[in-house]
């Protein structure tokens, strides 16, 4: 399989992309160059063939096939430098030599249906995601010791990740319910007045360039959570940015990813429907009817993003901060110590004691004392324990499109029929 190294044109060194410079780079000689100049002497880059690895590993089709089958997606490549063998995967793009430490990359990974159409190049560089790792952090009081080791943070990787960019025109259409609530008192009573009205809504939209996480091996909630990313810098995709960072291919198709899109769109759709109601001076809103969405015109881009991942092991499990490569915007779910976020929670739980026995025992003495301040011990300890215990992970689910709409929403029903009205009466206390 064919693997390909750029080298410097003064000292044949290995060259990287440099994100602070947008420029490629010689990290032996300092030399840099700009992205055409490079691809345009693409040619002279050093390819290397080989069957996979040699005979140690894989000696021809037969045993490459059934070492497809023991090892799942592993797969082996030889180094264009030193001819070293690079274990990754079936999936990888670019990678890195384990021996003389210099980039290859995997040209069958970037061919055909697996050429990307675009790419960002990183404008993040690892300095970067190293200072908004630890800025994440804090002052790190509940860590495990562990996430604040320099050796492991220093592991943070630089990988392109693999997209597929949904462009689409959006027909949808729901019924929603609104109310009006008025309340009001005489001396004797208290009145509330309920109108319901039926809310039809119905319109068409379009959305560019929804991206769904093609790469089954990363979560998609990291993924989410560090968009947008700015399409201003998408770019005709060359294969020179990708050294010096690792990189995959897709092994999601856009059909798999088909689900995860919808959801969003549909969930979007929903949301302006919902507003465009509100926006009536309605108390509450609700959707009683099916949301009816049909999506057309599906097109589809594939394009590798930048981000910076981290992976460190803590328990037997894997915990990950990812930063867009291009904005910097982070996602991290970290684990907290659980004996020092329990000794802290303890310590405030029992200040919360000694605050509540005392209140109680002027109010109303030694059994109010003993009461109100175990209430407010145990209050004050839970409620410690869950805040301290979740303060290090901010990946949410982003279950909308809209930052990705094409404009706005073109109303074709705009609907609201008044249908019913229903007012309370309950009798005021009488007062003494």
């Amino acid at each position: 399989m064919a693997t390909v190294e750029y080298k410097c044109p003064n000292c044949a060194a290995p060259l990287v992309f440099d994100a602070g410079c947008k420029t490629v780079k010689c990290e032996f000689c300092e030399s840099t160059f700009n992205v055409d100049e490079v691809t345009a002497n693409s040619k002279k880059a050093a390819r290397h063939e080989t069957s996979k690895i040699d005979d140690e590993y894989i000696a021809d089709e037969k045993a490459e096939e059934y070492w497809k089958k023991v090892t799942a997606k592993t797969a082996g490549y030889s180094c264009p430098s030193c001819g070293g063998a690079i274990i990754g995967t079936v999936d990888s793009a670019a990678l890195f030599c384990p021996y003389c430490g210099n980039p290859a990359i995997i040209e069958s990974s970037i061919e055909g249906e697996f050429k990307p159409d675009y790419i960002i190049p990183f404008a993040k560089t690892k300095e970067d995601a190293i200072k908004a790792y630890n800025d994440f952090l804090g002052d790190g009081k509940y860590l495990p010791k562990v996430f604040r080791d320099s050796h492991a943070v220093d592991k943070v990787s630089g990988v392109y990740v693999p997209y597929h960019l949904l462009s689409c025109d959006v027909s949808a259409g729901s019924v929603y319910k609104g109310e009006i609530v008025e309340k009001w008192s005489d001396s004797d009573y208290d009145y509330e007045k309920t109108d319901t009205y039926e809310n039809r809504r119905a319109g068409t939209m379009s959305f560019v360039r929804i991206p769904a996480d093609a790469s089954s091996s990363i979560d998609d909630d990291f993924m989410e959570t560090i968009e947008p990313f700015d399409y201003s810098g998408l770019t005709e995709f060359k294969d020179v940015y990708l050294s010096g960072f690792w990189a995959d291919k897709y092994d999601l198709t856009p059909e798999q990813c088909q689900e995860v899109t919808d959801k969003r769109i549909a969930n979007t759709v929903d949301s302006i429907f919902l507003d465009s109601v509100s926006q009536k001076g309605f108390t509450s809103v609700s959707r009683t009817g099916a949301l009816n969405v049909d999506v057309r015109n599906r097109k589809y881009a594939y394009a590798l993003l930048p981000v910076w991942l981290l992976r460190t092991k803590y328990n037997n499990e894997f915990y990950y901060f990812a930063m867009n490569g291009q904005t910097g915007k982070v996602a991290a779910k970290m684990p907290v110590d659980r004996s020092k976020v329990k000794k802290k929670s303890l310590g405030i739980g029992a200040i919360a004691l000694a605050a509540g026995a005392v209140l109680g025992y002027i109010i109303h003495g030694v059994w109010a004392a003993l009461i109100l301040g175990v209430l407010a011990g145990l209050i004050a300890f839970f409620a410690a324990l869950g805040t301290l215990g979740s303060h290090l992970n901010n990946v949410r689910n982003n279950y909308y499109a809209d930052s990705y709409a094409g404009g706005r929403m073109n109303f074709t029903v705009s609907d609201d029929v008044f249908k019913t009205t229903f007012t309370r009466r309950s009798a005021r206390p009488k007062r003494e």
